[in-house]
């Protein structure tokens, strides 16, 4: 079995919540990927804090994330936002596999981690794997249609499920294919402002060009899991957008 800490690094954005200086919401996020990613613990967490100078409430919080929440690296950036903060850990990291996710979320059960990095170290046509905050076996509405195709992966050693899906939600991802080939295109396409639209949008053109099945072996696209696994992230609304 792989050293896990060799090969992957936990990155996690957060900002000022309008819970702050509580960090009860980064706690629950921190000990839910301790608790469900067995051996994750001598991984190198790392958590990228967008600060605001201007926020009275900013500096409380990072003294809170310190004083609350062990065995972490904590990056202040202030103004940045989570486009800055992704593209910063894609260069800081060494590891070539990182597990992303925002502040407000949190698992629900186990992860097989260590067999799941063991794959894709091995297996190249693994770039990206996402956590599903809804059922393997649903696609999305016509009105929210993020993910319209869902297809199981037979050849892969490891339950996993072909998507025509790229977003920010919780994802394992291997960083030099992100650095070399996705990181280029984020600024140069509609929606550069947004990982996750611009990847999308990318993605989405060449399924239409190149059809879904070869478009999805060049990105190596997948949803952990296999077509019985029912969601297994809950979003925790840290930021009271609304958003599930």
């Amino acid at each position: 079995m792989i050293n896990l800490s060799d090969n992957l690094t936990v990155v996690i954005t957060t900002h000022v919540l309008p819970t702050a200086p509580s960090t009860q919401v980064l706690e629950e996020c921190i000990g839910s990927i301790r608790d469900r990613f067995k051996g994750i613990e001598d991984c190198n967490f790392i958590i990228y804090c967008d600060t605001r100078p201007d926020d009275s409430r900013s500096s409380e919080y990072i003294r809170n994330i310190r004083e609350n929440i062990p065995n972490i690296t904590l990056i202040e950036n202030p103004n940045s936002g989570l486009k800055v903060n992704y593209f910063n850990a894609m260069h800081k990291v060494k590891t070539p596999f990182i597990l992303f996710s925002e502040h407000d979320w949190v698992w629900l059960r186990d992860v097989e981690v260590k067999e799941l990095v063991s794959v894709m170290r091995d297996d190249s046509s693994i770039n990206f794997v996402r956590f599903n905050k809804r059922n393997n076996w649903e696609t999305h509405d016509a009105h929210d249609a993020w993910e319209t195709h869902i297809e199981e992966a037979p050849d892969i050693k490891f339950p996993l499920m072909k998507t025509n899906c790229w977003a920010t939600h919780p994802h394992i991802i291997r960083k030099d294919k992100f650095v070399e080939e996705w990181m280029p295109l984020v600024d140069t396409i509609e929606g550069g402002w947004s990982i996750e639209l611009s990847m999308f949008l990318t993605y989405s053109k060449d399924i239409a060009r190149q059809g879904f099945n070869e478009a999805q072996k060049e990105w190596g696209v997948f949803n952990y899991g296999d077509k019985t696994e029912p969601f297994i992230i809950r979003h925790l609304d840290g930021s009271n957008s609304g958003r599930e």
